[in-house]
């Protein structure tokens, strides 16, 4: 793969090399066979890298999140020397959990409910009731919690179940050094949904593995993002990851009016630009650039510091990453969503879906526009809510990508399905079945 370019005169991401695609059947029995959702816990999902939790929610030395993935419960430490451990939640005296809080501080250690063995923040056994009770003698100081890697990468606290990983950054490859670039380490989750789905969770990461759906199901999308597949750039990328580029802030090129339509216009008005003069196609084409130069000149008097370190198409395009298996992270000028479904703990056919934003700090802003619709929400780190899907809105967009999501899970179940038909500017989602087969069948 080619390496980033790190100049920020860049009208679009840099063009990945075309990797080549065996077209493995995608068909039902990954999404509804209980043989195959546990063939995928074990060769998948505890053999890839996950995020588990925000950075600056454990600043101290024993503060720990503890995050859920399928039936295992992660605990993740901040330790003395300022780095992070994570270990399985999971006592190594008769297996109780050690704590169901999603966060806190444990500089005194985690101690089982059970029978009271104290488990210190670096993961040693430091006190129990008759420590000497133990036929070769004390086990303090020498049995410890089951840990497994763990880094912090672009704000997230990322493990890995497999004692054997590739570095992250290394799985992450070109993509991982794209995100950097947006410097995520210093926003703020202002928004954190978690929605109970009814649908396997590959469902949805086909449906983020394309933009073919756009023009269907989000038509409220064309007036300002990009929906004409030719007009846009994905990327196959190492190690089952995928991209996709949106340029933005400019009418669809499948748009019919003279004039800019009205969310062009207000983002014009915005950046000091007339909407009066871009009339016709060929100076509607312009508006986009226009912006970026707009945004470089007066973004700094407007309190828009973080544009400094972004390159031209980032001052205005949107690029999704697709992290392999799970993790989609959408990047925009303004705020980066996690578009994440997670597997349930028992039940193939559904799943967790998570929607968290973030944005940076700009002066002056003490609320943001919400992705989720609804009233702005204030800047500050938001809790988790976690409803069923359709007690409450996920936005718009999401609202209606999890209404297609129920929708073909029913169809998987269906003895009419014989296998998905791609079109061309689908192969993202042929790129993660491939690299999926590849874990399954032990080629990775």
């Amino acid at each position: 793969m080619s390496t980033v370019d790190n100049r920020l005169d860049m009208e679009r991401p840099a063009k990945m090399p075309e990797p080549s695609l065996r077209g493995d059947i995608i068909d039902a029995d990954r999404y509804i066979s209980k043989d195959y959702y546990e063939k995928e816990w074990r060769r998948v999902w505890m053999r890839t890298w996950q995020i588990g939790g925000l950075s600056y929610h454990m600043p101290e030395p024993g503060d720990y999140v503890n995050t859920t993935l399928g039936r295992e419960s992660i605990l993740m430490v901040r330790q003395e020397n300022g780095s992070v451990r994570a270990f399985f939640n999971v006592c190594q005296h008769r297996g109780a959990r050690l704590t169901f809080a999603d966060e806190g501080c444990a500089t005194d250690g985690f101690t089982c409910p059970y029978h009271g063995w104290n488990w210190g923040t670096d993961g040693l056994l430091k006190a129990m009731p008759d420590a000497d009770d133990f036929p070769g003698g004390s086990q303090l100081g020498k049995l410890g919690l089951i840990d497994m890697p763990c880094e912090e990468f672009a704000g997230f606290v990322w493990f890995n179940m497999d004692p054997n990983a590739i570095p992250l950054r290394e799985a992450l490859g070109s993509s991982g050094d794209e995100i950097e670039g947006y410097r995520m380490e210093n926003m703020v989750r202002v928004l954190a949904l978690t929605a109970d789905a009814n649908c396997n969770w590959k469902v949805i990461t086909d449906n983020f593995n394309e933009g073919y759906h756009v023009q269907v199901l989000h038509p409220e999308l064309a007036p300002y993002i990009e929906t004409v597949f030719s007009e846009c750039q994905f990327d196959l990328r190492e190690n089952g990851t995928n991209s996709g580029w949106f340029p933005s802030h400019r009418p669809t090129a499948s748009y019919k009016g003279d004039e800019p339509p009205a969310d062009v216009a207000a983002m014009m008005e915005k950046w000091e630009l007339n909407p009066a003069d871009y009339q016709g196609n060929a100076r509607m084409k312009q508006i986009r650039l226009d912006i970026q130069q707009q945004k470089r000149r007066i973004g700094p008097s407007k309190g828009y510091h973080h544009y400094a370190h972004l390159k031209d198409y980032q001052l205005t395009d949107y690029v999704i990453y697709n992290i392999f298996p799970n993790n989609v992270i959408t990047v925009g000028p303004d705020g980066v969503q996690l578009l994440r479904p997670r597997p349930h703990p028992t039940d193939p056919q559904k799943c967790e879906f998570d929607h968290w934003y973030f944005v940076p700090h700009i002066d002056g802003v003490t609320t943001v526009p919400s992705p989720a619709g609804g009233p702005d929400l204030p800047f500050e780190d938001a809790p988790v809510d976690h409803f069923r899907y359709g007690e409450k809105t996920l936005g718009r967009t999401n609202d209606q990508d999890l209404s297609i999501a129920e929708n073909q899970q029913l169809g998987f179940n269906s003895a009419g399905y014989q296998g998905a038909n791609l079109t061309n500017q689908e192969r993202r989602v042929q790129h993660f079945h491939d690299t999926l087969n590849d874990y399954i069948e032990g080629r990775k």
